[in-house]
């Protein structure tokens, strides 16, 4: 057997022999250690855990005298049947619970993707080709940055969806956001941060783990305020303007103007631009990304293919100023080439090739077609239902308005196994009691719509049942 990680304390009364025999009683108890299975050796196990043989043998005895090991001449120790042992007490041991793994009937989960339509035929050729002999050179470490193949495809990518303006050599990929948000913090060293209220969380949680600086700011029907923005003294700013998460409001073109006028007065403001799902557009004018209205390069584009292929793919990026790159390239310290390139060299040849944007297009229709059934579902309870941020992104804010009070709601919900996220969860410092809700719809099956959205509607719609006299 391998050798197991037993407990043991030094700094209590209690004997290594004692607390070892205790160990392996209670895994033997708990069927961690089976019957016929053999122990380590004395000389083993006093190597593995540096204590002497002679401690392995008191314990190994007791465990003997008690019937839960016997030996064998020649060959060691090895568990016993304790099923006839006289007197045995198990003890369950709790299941581990992961509260992203519990399964749900029904999923308005963010993040989720449709994968009925992931181009799996694409992915497996470009797997194949990418471990082909001819690609050997992808075995070795890449650049920093990125592969400069796919940095040329995003590049093109950004400046005709979004009209991001840079050259390859300003682009970084990484395996996620928070990645890059964290390589960004350690060029900005010394800077205080402002973030969103609501906000995605982890961009908080990175910020507490890296010891950064930071004030959330609220944010209105236009997006971020600008006018607390003015009255802190803080340097930089993280917002996600085209949808805002996980509000989904849209920030305006006075208020992106008025962003990116306050980051100029001072060299050492900057903006993170995190346009994560800008893809999906379903209705109006697209507003182009922050970047393309920045002339003092102050703007830090960050966007991810988590929502436009898959997050398990794990890719992301960012676009640094000129400034910026230059400290990045001097710097040592700083983390980078963490995406695989095979999967980097999928990704370019996915883009290279036009299949990336087809996609795009098939899966906006898709998503559309799914959020205007749900919409319409939604819209037949006005005195119910009100809805907000539903013109782009994979999700949209759900307001329940005939008196239920959100306690009642996350009740009913959870009655009727129904995984859907209050708007409070995201929310810091400003909260509200309201029932508001964030409703994705990116991860449903499109056959399964329907029995969603009218599992929702029938639990947040139904009277309360009344007691008869």
């Amino acid at each position: 057997m391998e050798m197991l990680m037993f407990d043991i304390n030094r700094n209590i009364n209690i004997p290594i022999y004692q607390q070892l025999y205790e160990n392996i009683k209670q895994n033997i108890i708990n069927d961690v250690m089976r019957h016929d299975e053999k122990l380590p050796s004395k000389r083993q196990l006093s190597h593995y855990l540096s204590v002497s043989q002679t401690t392995i043998e008191h314990a190994y005895q007791l465990l003997c005298d008690e019937g839960y090991i016997y030996s064998k001449n020649r060959s060691g120790f090895y568990i016993n049947d304790i099923v006839n042992l006289p007197v045995t007490y198990k003890t369950k041991v709790p299941a581990q619970t992961n509260q992203d793994e519990i399964s749900y009937k029904y999923s308005f989960k963010l993040g989720a993707i449709d994968k009925e339509h992931f181009p799996s035929d694409l992915f497996r050729k470009y797997a194949k080709e990418a471990f082909d002999e001819q690609q050997v050179h992808l075995l070795d470490s890449g650049h920093k940055q990125g592969d400069l193949n796919l940095r040329k495809e995003i590049g093109h990518y950004v400046f005709h969806s979004r009209g991001v303006n840079c050259s390859p050599q300003q682009i970084i990929v990484g395996s996620s956001t928070e990645q890059l948000l964290s390589i960004i913090t350690d060029m900005i060293s010394d800077s205080k941060y402002m973030i969103e209220d609501p906000l995605y969380k982890q961009v908080r949680n990175l910020l507490k783990r890296k010891h950064v600086p930071f004030e959330f700011i609220p944010v209105t029907q236009n997006g971020i305020d600008i006018e607390q923005i003015k009255k802190t003294d803080y340097d930089v700013v993280y917002i996600t303007p085209s949808h805002q998460f996980p509000t989904g409001v849209i920030m305006d073109l006075k208020r992106r103007t008025q962003l990116i006028k306050w980051a100029s007065e001072k060299s050492n403001r900057f903006i993170i631009e995190d346009d994560y799902d800008s893809e999906f557009r379903y209705g109006g004018r697209p507003i182009p990304a922050l970047q393309s209205l920045d002339n003092s390069d102050s703007v830090i584009y960050v966007s991810t293919f988590s929502k436009s292929i898959s997050p398990s793919l794990r890719v992301a990026y960012a676009v640094l100023p000129k400034n910026l790159i230059t400290l990045y390239q001097k710097k040592t310290n700083i983390e980078g080439g963490t995406v695989p390139r095979h999967t980097q060299y999928m990704l370019s040849r996915f883009m290279n090739e036009g299949h990336f944007e087809r996609h795009l297009n098939r899966m906006r229709k898709i998503y559309r077609t799914k959020r205007d059934h749900i919409l319409k579902q939604l819209r037949k309870y006005p005195e119910t239902f009100a809805i907000s941020g539903e013109l782009t992104g994979m999700h949209f804010i759900l307001t329940v308005t005939n008196g239920l009070t959100i306690e009642d709601c996350i009740s009913r919900i959870k009655e009727a196994d129904i995984d859907i996220k209050p708007l409070s969860h995201y929310r810091f410092k400003k909260t509200d009691n309201k029932p508001h809700f964030v409703l994705g719809f990116g991860g449903i099956n499109t056959e399964d719509t329907e029995d969603h959205i009218n599992a929702l509607i029938s639990c947040l719609t139904k009277r309360k049942k009344t007691s008869s006299l």
